[in-house]
């Protein structure tokens, strides 16, 4: 399937937003298994990452894949799309 090739290629990439800062490290990738359509990045967030105005659940955060602006070596996402 590609969508289980595409989670298997962004798996524990780290996850940058666009004015540069590391958010953190990618632990889980949520899907509607209906359409197979990706809907949130599960972030275990960096240390040196704020946090604040986020809702942190075990320890990760999560961040809708529509702010996903590229993925390379970093999943760049959208500063302004994060809250």
């Amino acid at each position: 399937m590609q969508s289980e090739q595409f989670v298997h290629n962004i798996r524990r990439k780290r996850v940058m937003s666009t004015d540069g800062k590391i958010i953190g490290q990618i632990k889980n990738i949520s899907f509607d298994a209906a359409t197979g359509q990706l809907q949130r990045l599960v972030i275990r967030p960096d240390p040196s990452f704020d946090t604040t105005g986020f809702r942190v659940e075990n320890e990760s955060i999560t961040i809708p894949f529509e702010a996903v602006k590229d993925i390379t070596d970093f999943i760049v996402v959208d500063r302004y799309m994060l809250h």
